[in-house]
């Protein structure tokens, strides 16, 4: 009989989000302890093939309409993965799945081992979207999350700050989690973009509300000094995405300033991250960095691009680089921020010093083949 695995997430894929890339590498190692995976996923627009067939790999996407709101889709998304499931269920030998809509269906089938990978809970990042949740709704969600959890087999995140947070407010067995970071590629070669400025910071990947990119564009305020000096935003997202913040650059004068590119392919992204002065990770101090964790892809990525990383000092940020590797600063604080992003301008050789041992950390600890080869053995002990 093939012997099948499942790999199953509420998210668009493809996409320029840094989980995008997390998932690619996770159905490479997936992919490679099977006959065929079945990836389930999101189709996000009609420019993706509702059914997609690569090497060993099966991708159906569901629901691409923009008129069913959160809940009716992750309901729906929800139920035909359990349909699909139930077609093959004998042949399938792993679940690996990334958030409760993915889960339920694979912890209903007593016969399937599964792995929860768990790099943010549904029921601490959706009230930053939806802001008006009520407290029974949330309230369901961590019975699910917590169902998931439990039922799991095996449970990986990227994070110690999330394993702990597991830990602690779930009740989970702390011989249960497999912590995995996230990785990094190193990029064969650069090229300097053509419009890029002569001198630039980069923000890149999505914007959500803990992302920090208001003190971001607070601390440009404060060095109007470097008459040159630009900010390039790269989003992960689309360019409508950013309109709350356009009132906030009029505010702040920063117009002129500030220039946005929005899903750039990966090599391209790379170039811009290289050739900058610095790659600034401004992360919030709240409840979604600190207490529930997260491994911020950004700072591994710029590490492996030769870049300065300038970075939030959070105990997430603190798993991935010291201060021998990066400048941190006092989270929320913008005039914090331009004091660092001043002191790189100012200290080139300073600057140098930071790449050279970031770059042999990302080498030494961050590759994504030694990520990948944590994770494959996750499988196959599963397999034993």
């Amino acid at each position: 009989m093939e012997k099948r695995n499942i790999y199953a997430t509420y998210d668009v894929f493809p996409s320029a989000k840094g989980a995008s890339t997390h998932i690619r590498e996770m159905i490479l190692v997936s992919s490679g302890q099977c006959d065929q995976l079945q990836l389930f996923c999101l189709r996000g627009n009609s420019s993706y093939p509702a059914v997609q067939t690569e090497g060993n790999i099966f991708i159906k996407r569901y629901y691409n309409e923009e008129k069913l709101n959160y809940l009716e889709k992750a309901s729906l998304f929800s139920q035909q993965l359990f349909i699909d499931i139930q077609k093959h269920k004998e042949s399938i030998q792993i679940g690996h799945f990334r958030d409760v809509w993915s889960g339920m269906g694979l912890i209903a089938e007593p016969s399937i081992k599964t792995i929860f990978e768990v790099n943010a809970l549904t029921s601490v990042e959706l009230p930053y979207r939806y802001p008006d949740l009520t407290p029974s709704f949330l309230r369901k969600l961590k019975e699910l999350e917590l169902q998931c959890l439990h039922k799991s087999t095996v449970i990986i995140t990227p994070s110690e700050v999330t394993k702990t947070y597991l830990e602690t407010n779930f009740s989970v067995d702390a011989d249960k989690i497999k912590v995995i970071p996230n990785g990094a590629h190193i990029p064969d070669s650069f090229e300097r973009p053509i419009d890029a400025p002569d001198q630039y910071l980069i923000y890149f990947g999505a914007i959500q509300p803990w992302q920090g990119l208001e003190v971001l564009l607070k601390a440009m305020t404060y060095l109007e000094d470097f008459k040159d000096l630009k900010l390039v935003i790269c989003l992960a997202v689309k360019e409508k995405a950013f309109k709350p913040y356009r009132k906030l650059l009029e505010k702040l004068g920063l117009e002129n300033r500030v220039i946005l590119k929005s899903r750039l392919p990966k090599k391209e992204l790379y170039n811009y991250i290289h050739y900058a002065e610095a790659s600034i990770a401004p992360l919030k101090a709240c409840d979604r960095n600190i207490t529930q964790g997260c491994c911020p892809l950004k700072i591994l990525e710029s590490m492996a691009c030769k870049t300065m990383v300038i970075a939030s000092e959070l105990p997430v940020v603190s798993e991935l680089v010291t201060e021998e590797e990066a400048l941190l600063f006092e989270p929320d604080r913008e005039q914090d921020l331009a004091r660092c992003i001043r002191f790189i301008l100012d200290e080139p050789e300073r600057k140098e010093s930071y790449i050279a041992s970031a770059f042999k950390k990302v080498q030494g600890d961050f590759l994504w083949e030694d990520q990948k080869a944590k994770l494959k053995k996750v499988y196959q002990d599963l397999m034993l």
